[in-house]
Parts: C-alpha cells; sequence; structure tokens
C-alpha cells in the first residue's frame, strides 16, 4: 500500500478557507439567482412564527455518510467503459459493507446502463433519481441531452419514460426531463440516492443553475427528516476554459442549497466539480458548509494528473465531521481499476 499512498498523497491544511460573501460574480445576476431560489423553495416548511423550522434528529442514525464517484461510464474513451455492471455493482458493494452509507453521488453515468441497475439492485430501501447533462466527458449537445454511444451499447428505448427521471422545480427548459427525453435510455448524466431512513418523505428536487441552465443537479428532498442532496457535474476545463460556467455553477449551486439550510434542512451537496479544492469556482461553496475531507484533500483524478476534482460539502448547519477517505475502484491487486476517479467517502454525525 505505500506506493498507493506516494501515489495518492495527503496534504493537511492548517484551517478551513475563509468564507466567501456571493459578491464577486455579476452581482445583478447573483441577485436574480437568490430570487428565483426564493420562489423556488418557498414550499418548505416554516414555524408559525415564520422562522425556519428546526431540523429534528430524532430518527437519523448517529452516523451518516455520503459517497460520490465519477463513473467514468457515459463514452468510448471511459476507463473500462464496457463494464457498466462492473460498476454499479462496485457501489452496491460499498453501501453493503457500509451501512452508515445514506446518500450516493454518480457522475458520468446512463439512464439505463446505470442509474435503473442500480435502484434495482439498491431495492426499496433506496430512491435513486436521474438528471441528464448536456456536457458529460468531451461531448455536449444544445438540447441537453447527450447519447451514451447507443449504436454500441444496444439501449432500446422504452414504452415511456424512466421512472427515475424527475421534474424540475424551476421550470425553464428542462422543467421535466420526462418530456424531453421521452422513452430513452441511451441518455448521460448525473444521478443521486437516498437511503429511506426512518421517518423519510423522499421527494426528488432537480435544480437547473440558472446563471448557466445547461448546468444543474439531481437531488431528493426528505421532508421528513429534512434532509437534501445533490449531485452534480460542473464542466471541464476543455469545455469551460475560461471557468465562467463553472464560477457561476459554483454560485448557483450554493445559493439554492442556502434556501434549504435556511427552512431547516441540512444539506450534502458535491460530485466531479472539476476544480480544486479552495479554487476560484469553489469559494461560495465554502460559505455555510464544510468540505468532508477539509483537511486531507486526497486527490481523486488520476488519469493525466493527481488532483482533486471531486467534492461532497457538508452544511455547517446540522452536522459535525466525521471524516473522510478515498476508496479504489477496483482491484488493487492486478490494477484493475473501473474509473480514473477514486471514490471519496465523507462521514458527519447530527446535531440540533
Amino acid at each position: 500500500m505505500s506506493a498507493l499512498r506516494s501515489r495518492f498523497p495527503s496534504r493537511d491544511s492548517a484551517s478551513q478557507p475563509a468564507r466567501s460573501p456571493l459578491t464577486r460574480l455579476r452581482p445583478s445576476l447573483i441577485r436574480a439567482t437568490r430570487s428565483a431560489a426564493v420562489l423556488l423553495f418557498s414550499v418548505l416548511p416554516l414555524a408559525a412564527d415564520g422562522t425556519a423550522v428546526a431540523a429534528d434528529t430524532t430518527n437519523l442514525p448517529i452516523k451518516v455518510s455520503a459517497l460520490t464517484w465519477n463513473v467514468c461510464g457515459a463514452w468510448r474513451g471511459c476507463v473500462e467503459w464496457d463494464e457498466p455492471e462492473a460498476k454499479v455493482e462496485r457501489v452496491v458493494e460499498v453501501v453493503r459493507q457500509d451501512p452508515t452509507v445514506a446518500v450516493i453521488m454518480l457522475q458520468e453515468v446512463c439512464l439505463g446502463l446505470h442509474a435503473e441497475p442500480l435502484q434495482q439492485q439498491l431495492g426499496e430501501g433506496w430512491l435513486v433519481r436521474f438528471r441528464a447533462a448536456p456536457h458529460t466527458g468531451p461531448g455536449e449537445s444544445p438540447d441537453g441531452v447527450v447519447s451514451c454511444d447507443a449504436d454500441r451499447r444496444g439501449l432500446p428505448p422504452g414504452d415511456s419514460p424512466s421512472p427515475l427521471l424527475g421534474g424540475d422545480e424551476q421550470g425553464g427548459q428542462t422543467q421535466d426531463q420526462r418530456a424531453q427525453i421521452g422513452g430513452r435510455r441511451d441518455v448521460a448524466g448525473v444521478l443521486v440516492a437516498m437511503k429511506n431512513l426512518p421517518g423519510s418523505q423522499l421527494h426528488p428536487v432537480n435544480m437547473t443553475f440558472v446563471q448557466d441552465p445547461s448546468q444543474g443537479a439531481a437531488c431528493i428532498k426528505d421532508t421528513g427528516n429534512l434532509l437534501f442532496a445533490c449531485s452534480s457535474h460542473f464542466m471541464n476545463e476543455r469545455a469551460d476554459p475560461d471557468r465562467r460556467s463553472r464560477i457561476a455553477s459554483g454560485h448557483n449551486f450554493r445559493d439554492q442549497s442556502f434556501f434549504l439550510q435556511e427552512q431547516g434542512y441540512r444539506t450534502v451537496i458535491g460530485g466531479d466539480l472539476n476544480a480544486a479544492p479552495d479554487s476560484v469556482p469553489l469559494r461560495p461553496l465554502y460559505d455555510g458548509n464544510f468540505e468532508a475531507d477539509s483537511t486531507m484533500k486526497t486527490p481523486t483524478f488520476w488519469s493525466k494528473a493527481l488532483v482533486k476534482l471531486d467534492h461532497i460539502f457538508f452544511s455547517d448547519h446540522g452536522w459535525d465531521s466525521l471524516g473522510a477517505g478515498i476508496l479504489f475502484p477496483g482491484d488493487l491487486s492486478d490494477g484493475h481499476w473501473l474509473s480514473d476517479h477514486v471514490m471519496l467517502k465523507g462521514s458527519v454525525t447530527p446535531t440540533s
């Protein structure tokens, strides 16, 4: 394991980065984003006096873990692109080995090859939701749908839209991907899965980022336990060389989750954000949140350079950190890895 540790060195950080006010990128657009988020989440519960409902810890386990992984499964250049079953089985294996995992965030997945099989294998104890993404790997599409190489994947369309597709509460171009995608199963995107904990009432709530509507997140809201989780995949540097989209996405992701926090929700957001810790695109996310591995910051991407691109942010409200670590996506003995990203798992304990 010493050789592996040298490939994935850890870096200690004396303190978390300073909280960043949301005032640096296009103030008028940021105000518009906040206004949209207020409208979006105005249906969340408030107490009789108008204050936010306090998060209840009664039904929550003492330890809650979240897993994020870019499975590299949506295009031909991916590592082990022809082994979707193995990628899904690896996720299920982690969940079965660690019953504290309550949130799963996956990126570069295909609806019919990864998302639907994952729901089937996890069973009724979990809810999986998928959001198609117009920028996945090197490809992009103006209509917000990227094909997972349908010609080689052999994914015939279904008779009706997948039940894993959710509506988008923001409205706009991606108001309801069920209508947009129809019965196709060959689309690429991101997924989030949440465990049915005692008292759970799970509802899919996708996000569209206001400043860059091509971007967004797959989300699930637990109104019973006041939990909220989202998986996103920001553009990579080839698609976004000046970082404008990633900077906007960082602000939007923070703004929309912030209003959940104001309503008493504990939030878990993250994914492959294609940006390093403390970088400009991610600075907004440190405002009101802490990163799962804020002291280690271990690299998670190894294909071309050792760099940390995958992140889990827990809200300051309602969580105390229990640490984080990486899980290798494959068999270390023979070097058979299932992705060019490692898995990142973070753990917290609920607080009142």
